[in-house]
């Protein structure tokens, strides 16, 4: 049984992106670990629920007081993220004692040498663990981007021996025409689909009276829609850093 760490920087990364992965690495028996290193802060989703902007999910501004909740602050937003991601992990099949809900840094502010000693970090706890994160190829976030820097720059050192790089979906053009001879292969759940939907779906769940506000739904609703339609992951091997 391999043991496989995966680096999810936003709540709604492991489902969007790593979803058939994740499934397929359970499905074989393997072991899997998520590990959330930043707090999702930095998402103006709660203007949309605080009626400040237009719901992308309702195509209306929302009055948080007739829909029965009290207007969102950072702290709530952040909570209520961390909520959607733990339901998702539970819906994909993961042991709770196997999600890490890290948070050492800030939405928007990580840098590649702290992404670095995270890693570090939890290869040492899990010797000889597989790394899965975000690639740094395309126009990737930087959170993701810094996350796949990083782990590159391991590999190189031989401080990891084996290293998975996953492409966003919407990622995926960018991060081809970067390095055009880059092979991308692609994972679909063999068994257990369900699963992979199931957890995307928590990310639509709107139920205020349960803090349940559809939070990934209103940040990437277009993403999702797609992902739910045709789960799917996408990576590549690691490749010579220039």
């Amino acid at each position: 049984m391999a043991v496989n760490l995966f680096f999810i920087p936003h709540q709604d990364d492991e489902a969007l992106t790593f979803g058939a992965g994740i499934r397929n690495h359970l499905n074989t028996g393997d072991e899997c670990h998520v590990i959330l290193y930043t707090d999702g802060s930095s998402s103006n989703v709660f203007r949309q629920l605080n009626g400040e902007t237009k719901s992308s999910m309702h195509r209306k501004l929302l009055n948080p007081k007739a829909e029965g909740y009290t207007p969102l602050g950072r702290s709530d937003l952040i909570r209520c993220r961390n909520d959607e991601f733990l339901r998702s992990c539970e819906a994909l099949g993961l042991p709770a004692q196997n999600v890490h809900v890290v948070q050492e840094m800030q939405d928007g502010t990580t840098t590649v040498e702290a992404c670095e000693a995270l890693i570090r970090e939890f290869a040492d706890r899990y010797h000889g663990a597989r790394i899965k994160t975000f690639t740094d190829l395309g126009g990737n976030h930087r959170d993701h981007a810094n996350m796949g820097r990083a782990a590159l720059n391991l590999y190189q050192q031989e401080k990891i021996a084996d290293l998975r790089l996953y492409i966003e979906p919407y990622n995926l053009r960018q991060a081809k025409k970067a390095r055009r001879k880059l092979e991308v292969l692609k994972e679909r759940p063999e068994s257990n689909r369900e699963s992979v939907v199931a957890s995307l779906r928590e990310y639509k769940k709107w139920d205020p009276q349960r803090e349940q506000f559809a939070i990934g739904y209103h940040s990437v609703r277009k993403e999702i829609d797609a992902a739910i339609a045709n789960p799917i992951s996408y990576y590549h091997k690691p490749y010579v850093l220039d």
